[in-house]
């Protein structure tokens, strides 16, 4: 039910009332009088800086349930298909070569190259040559 923000006539207090729909049709049209718990009259304002509303879940679902259903599903998913990958799709392996001549192991090309061109070069292999004595 709603919440609407009141005035009472006699010394102008705001105060906030719950009021169901078909009250609040009913007072608005005049069919009935809003009074307080003191009997006396109140009449609806309009105070914008109380409006609010709250979604809630219905029978088919409301947003924020759909909403964790999917992120499930998509998690879900990802993990599927993240195995799936993992089982079928070929991963190629970058292969040691140096101007084009396969070599053994990137640690070799490092070692040619240290031989030819001296350290500064053979240096730009270091990643390569830590990253397979990794795996």
């Amino acid at each position: 039910m709603p919440i609407y923000t009141v005035k009472r006539k006699q010394d102008g207090a705001q105060l906030t009332k719950r009021l169901s729909f078909a009250e609040y049709d009913a007072v608005v049209s005049g069919e009935s009088l809003l009074v307080d718990q003191d009997g006396a009259a109140l009449e609806i304002v309009f105070d914008p800086g109380q409006v609010g509303f709250v979604l809630k879940d219905g029978l088919s679902g409301g947003w924020a349930s759909k909403t964790n259903k999917e992120r499930q599903f998509r998690r879900e998913r990802q993990a599927i298909m993240t195995d799936r990958e993992n089982r079928h799709v070929f991963k190629p392996k970058l292969i040691p070569n140096y101007q084009g001549q396969e070599a053994h192991s990137w640690a070799d090309v490092q070692q040619h190259v240290r031989s030819e061109k001296g350290l500064v070069a053979a240096s730009t292999y270091a990643p390569l040559v830590s990253k397979e004595r990794m795996t």
